[in-house]
Formats: C-alpha cells, structure tokens, sequence
C-alpha cells in the first residue's frame, strides 16, 4: 500500500472500501490526554504551554524588594524538587527579562535526572549582563529581543531572535517556538511575562504552588480564569492544577 493512502483519513476509506469493518474514536479522549502536547503542535502550530508560579498563602508572588540576586523561596524543597521534575520532562522553559536580573536562574534540572530544558529568555532591550547564568552556553539558549544587533553572536547553543514588542508578543514568542520545533514549554516568568499568556489566551495547563508563608505586601499573583482539574497537597504546599477548556 503506498504511504500517502495511510494519512489524511485515506487509510480508513480504503479499508472500508473493501468492505472491511473500521470502529474509530476508541478511546479518543484518553488517546488525544496522553498525545495532548503533540494535538497542540499539529492542531494549534505552538508548543503546548503550561504556565507555573508559587505564591504566598496571602497571594503574592514575590516580595517588593530584597537584598541578594537569587529567588526568594515561597514553596517548600518538595516542590522544589518536583518542578525540577517537571522542568525534565518539558522541551522549554521561558523567563522574562526581570527574573534573570533579580533571580540569575540556571534554569536546568538539578534536583532530578533528566535533561535540561532549552532555554527561552525575553529580553527586549538586551539588558541583561552577560556574566549571569543563562549566557553560560551550557544549555541551549535563545533570547528573544527587540534588538536587530545584538551585543552577543548566535552560536550553535546562543541564538537572537527579533520580534515586535508593541503588539501580540505572545502570538510572536509562539511562532519562534514553533520554527524551533519547541513542542512545550513552562513559562516560570514574572507577573508581566505570566499575564502576556493569560490575556492573549495562550495557555494549556498552569501549576500554581500555594506555600504557607505571607508577605503581607509584594508583587501579586497572576489573574487566571480557568478550570481546577486537580488539588495536591505537598506537606505544606498545595499544588492546584488548572486547564485552560
């Protein structure tokens, strides 16, 4: 049989065709849930996009200011520990310019084995100093900016990518992904980059941590409209789940 006859519903006629009984949809849901990242790509033409953040007990995501360049800690080491799980099984993960300035973030997989997701960094005017982690070329990295010249030359695990930063940034982030074959990515940025997704309706699943701890004031949570597929309590954390139906 040539190949073509097996796409495009082809196959099926033909087995029909010669009187052959063919029952399709056999578990279709649970089939297109297990393939759901791979659905997205093929039907959408984006990576299937999962957002995640942590917040305080009294719904802020990080404090008004602090001293030190690295994150301040809101879930407790077993959440910690699972999204570094969650980070090995993602082709991406994709920061704002904010979060590298403040945090220096590796962005890999330390507490769990697996491989180190691409790494995806928005960085609009070129801000960041190349001494901090994500220039460190030991994880592919692209920078997504605004800049035509950037300071730095693409290399083989360091690419530049250019989009237009007035309008539809998310729809631009998406299509990047898309001709990098970027088949998921967590987006783990700060509110703004969080928010970009969320009002431009480009999200799938989002994973938000809920720790004991209270800032009383700080930078809040993300405003997210979607459905709670599911509740999990890490010790002190819970993780609620949300879709994006």
């Amino acid at each position: 049989m040539d190949s073509n006859t097996l796409v495009a519903g082809k196959g099926i006629k033909r087995l029909k065709n010669a009187g052959i009984n063919v029952i399709v949809g056999v578990l279709e849901k649970e089939c297109r849930e297990h393939h759901k990242k791979f659905f997205t790509v093929q039907d959408k033409k984006r990576p299937y996009i999962i957002l995640k953040w942590a917040e305080t007990r009294d719904g802020f995501i990080a404090p008004l200011a602090k001293k030190d360049q690295r994150p301040v800690w809101i879930s407790n080491q077993y959440s910690q520990q699972l999204v570094h799980k969650l980070r090995s099984k993602e082709h991406a993960i994709l920061v704002g310019t904010n979060t590298v300035i403040f945090d220096n973030p590796k962005l890999n997989v330390r507490s769990w084995s697996g491989e180190n997701p691409v790494r995806i960094v928005l960085d609009k005017n070129l801000r960041i100093e190349k001494n901090l982690s994500v220039f460190d070329e030991s994880v592919k990295t692209i920078f997504i900016t605004e800049k035509k010249e950037p300071y730095f030359k693409s290399s083989l695990d360091l690419i530049f990518e250019t989009i237009d930063y007035s309008k539809n940034i998310g729809v631009q982030i998406c299509e990047i992904l898309y001709k990098h074959q970027i088949q998921s990515v967590i987006i783990e940025g700060g509110l703004q980059t969080l928010q970009t997704f969320i009002n431009e309706n480009l999200w799938d699943e989002a994973l938000v941590f809920t720790g004991e701890t209270e800032f009383n004031e700080g930078i809040k949570a993300p405003v997210l409209n979607g459905i709670i597929k599911e509740m999990i309590n890490i010790k002190t954390d819970v993780l609620k789940i949300y879709t994006n139906d």
